[in-house]
């Protein structure tokens, strides 16, 4: 069965909001989709917050708003409750320990893991030696449709982002300088300014979460699980050599990576793990993703750059390289950890994801054959590095198959 297939059944399931009735419906779907590929099933629970896109965000200003008030009366005070409140904001941007869970209300999620119940080295054609591991990740879970992602919002995304992060630094910057340089008057307009446009900012995060609704999902992320289903479909009929795959479905990708951060905290991977997580492959064009971060940039592992890069002209001459996205996907906090990763995700001839986060979000707008390039390249990908793995010849050495 090929990835539209699967997708056509996976988006019956409805949408699927972090931490939701829907998602967790759609992870009792995926466990009994893999269950009937043959695969043992794994599903492992987890606490996340629902909201940290919309109501953290709206949390750290209203507290820094509130800090800059004590301020007024006790700069010294004022200072260390801004920066304790910017602390989970600037931890959840880099992928720290210490973020936006210590101001959010946290509910269940779960991620969905399966492994073939027929250990690696006993298979046919598995080679001699230990297989590497490889991961093969994608998110299930779907985002609010929202005022702050419809498309005539989207030009100003970004600018909307990097305003606010310099408004949240201008605050304590400022109150510390009108602190320490009272006769310097020109500080506290600046402040005021970077006041109200926080205030106006918190309160539109406020209002378009609570007016906002989930939507299908079909390309973000159904498309990338799709195309994992299909690919632990043909695993089945042809395991590739030097290679041990784990499937790995997560929850709470949309709030935070909170289903991949669970996964590599709770799993114990041999050395030389590699990641390969699929996201909105479902429309646009065909890219891998070099790296990724928000506050910083973080590479992906230059190898595997390299061999995605070598691998996808014998594929198709569309598949391009991307440097950096607006937002991160579950790769980040692969790449943190240290481990080998390299994302595949699609995007539109102005470099946006089609239909990302709105309610157009649907089967009907999945292009079918984005989708099944996907899924080629990425079975490619996956034999090039069982290649690897095994010692044998570089990419290039086998005829690229199509998915079926």
């Amino acid at each position: 069965m090929a990835a539209w297939e699967h997708l056509q059944a996976f988006c019956r399931t409805g949408p699927r909001g972090s931490g939701t009735e829907g998602e967790r419906r759609a992870a009792a779907w995926l466990a009994d989709r893999l269950a009937a590929l043959g695969y043992a099933v794994e599903t492992q629970p987890f606490t996340s917050p629902r909201h940290t896109l919309y109501l953290g965000p709206a949390a750290v200003i209203a507290g820094v708003l509130a800090a800059r008030v004590v301020a007024a009366g006790s700069p010294p005070v004022g200072l260390i409750l801004m920066l304790a409140f910017l602390l989970p904001l600037v931890g959840e941007l880099l992928g720290a320990r210490v973020n936006l869970d210590l101001l959010l209300p946290k509910g269940p999620s779960q991620n969905v893991i399966a492994r073939p119940s027929q250990p690696a080295a006993s298979r046919p054609g598995s080679g001699p030696g230990r297989p590497a591991t490889v991961v093969i990740a994608a998110h299930y879970d779907t985002q609010r449709g929202t005022w702050l992602f419809a498309p005539g919002f989207r030009p100003f995304l970004r600018p909307l982002f990097s305003s606010v992060y310099i408004a949240l630094a201008l605050l304590p910057l400022g109150t510390a300088l009108g602190w320490m340089l009272p006769k310097a008057a020109w500080i506290w307009p600046l402040v005021d300014g970077a006041s109200v446009w926080l205030a106006a900012t918190g309160v539109f995060l406020v209002l378009a979460w609570a007016t906002g609704r989930y939507v299908q999902g079909a390309n973000d992320n159904g498309s990338g699980v799709a195309v994992a289903l299909a690919l632990a479909e043909r695993w089945r009929r042809e395991p590739i050599p030097g290679l041990a795959p784990v499937f790995v479905f997560t929850g709470c990708e949309e709030v935070g990576t909170r289903g991949m951060r669970s996964f590599l905290a709770q799993s114990r991977l041999p050395p030389g793990t590699v990641f390969l997580n699929l996201d909105n492959v479902g429309g646009g064009r065909l890219r891998y993703l070099l790296g990724e971060g928000m506050l910083v940039y973080r590479m992906y592992d230059p190898e595997l750059v390299a061999l995605a890069r070598a691998t996808a002209p014998q594929v198709s001459d569309v598949i391009r390289p991307l440097a950096n996205l607006l937002l991160p996907t579950d790769a980040l906090p692969v790449a943190v950890a240290g481990y080998p990763v390299i994302t595949l995700l699609a995007v539109g001839d102005d470099g946006a994801i089609p239909n990302y986060h709105w309610h157009t979000d649907v089967l009907e707008n999945v292009d079918r054959e984005t989708l099944a390039l996907a899924e080629t390249f990425a079975w490619r990908l996956l034999t090039e590095l069982g290649r690897r793995a095994a010692g044998r010849s570089g990419p290039g050495t086998a005829e690229a198959a199509p998915v079926s």
